[in-house]
């Protein structure tokens, strides 16, 4: 069954080799990135569109040729506008670690110092270095591992040098609301991703973390920029295209498997957050075994 994952336990790449590719267009079953945290760093370069992103309670409007930095366990997630855009995961503290030389710099990047979070095609070494970091991915040449690796460290290499980093009180207090709210919510979150099919009310959250409704409401959407109902109404959108794509279910069949007690009323939200009818967005992306 599809879920929308808050936090998000995958293994990129291999064990030896920690890093995974992604090319993103509305083709992609996770073209909307929702929200979720990860351990790995993990970096955005939009080629087309525009995509609007928030990284631990900030906004970024990214165009063509911006690239997002998003360092470890950071509540992150976007919403494409004709967007196609691309991004590397990756477990660069393993990296770093599992070299004596490196290892001392640790602290440097995964410390009290954030890295700058965003970056356009003015910032010449940054914009050349994760060009070629994105390319040679892509191609996966001759001796890519190799060059991948370079090309990362040439970044950090880049970030210490030029001193790209957050003011430091500014980082610690993030980091610290950060971890707080992950800790206080992550019950919300299995909540929704366990019993999305089945009716949810604003108190079954709330209760969660023991919070009233209202204060709820609050906290909750200054995580995730949603109230807790719009961001159930589009997590189960987000179900139910799978149904139809995928699993090429009727329309009224995935609506109610992913927890709309009316097929009118998901074909209204569906339409308005997708621009699309469910029909006509099935016929579109459909998936054809």
């Amino acid at each position: 069954m599809y879920h929308w994952y808050y936090f998000e336990n995958i293994r990129r790449g291999s064990y030896q080799f920690p890093i995974e590719f992604y090319h993103v267009t509305e083709e992609h079953p996770r073209y909307i990135m929702p929200y979720h945290w990860h351990p790995e760093i993990e970096i955005i370069v939009v080629h087309q569109g525009k995509l609007t992103t928030s990284v631990d309670n900030k906004r970024y409007e990214l165009q063509s040729a911006d690239i997002l930095y998003i360092p470890p366990n950071a509540v992150h997630g976007a919403i494409p506008y004709d967007c196609v855009y691309e991004c590397v995961v990756c477990d660069l503290m393993a990296f770093l670690q599992n070299n004596t030389f490196f290892s001392s710099y640790v602290g440097l990047f995964f410390g009290d110092k954030k890295i700058r979070s965003c970056y356009s095609r003015e910032d010449t070494d940054i914009a050349q270095t994760i060009t070629r970091l994105f390319q040679t991915m892509k191609n996966r040449s001759d001796g890519w591992q190799i060059l991948t690796i370079g090309c990362l460290l040439q970044f950090l290499g880049i970030v210490s040098e030029h001193n790209y980093f957050e003011s430091e009180n500014e980082s610690k207090n993030k980091t610290m609301k950060n971890c707080a709210n992950i800790n206080r919510f992550q019950n919300v979150f299995k909540l929704i991703r366990s019993n999305y099919a089945h009716e949810i009310t604003l108190e079954d959250m709330a209760a969660q973390v023991h919070m009233s409704p209202n204060y709820f409401c609050q906290v909750f959407k200054e995580i995730t920029h949603y109230s807790p109902m719009e961001y159930l109404i589009n997590y189960r959108v987000e179900c139910s295209k799978y149904l139809l794509c995928v699993k090429n279910t009727s329309v009224s069949e995935a609506a109610f498997l992913s927890g709309f007690n009316s097929c009118a009323y998901y074909i209204k939200v569906f339409k308005d957050i997708t621009g699309l009818t469910p029909n006509k967005y099935k016929k579109e992306h459909i998936i054809n075994s």
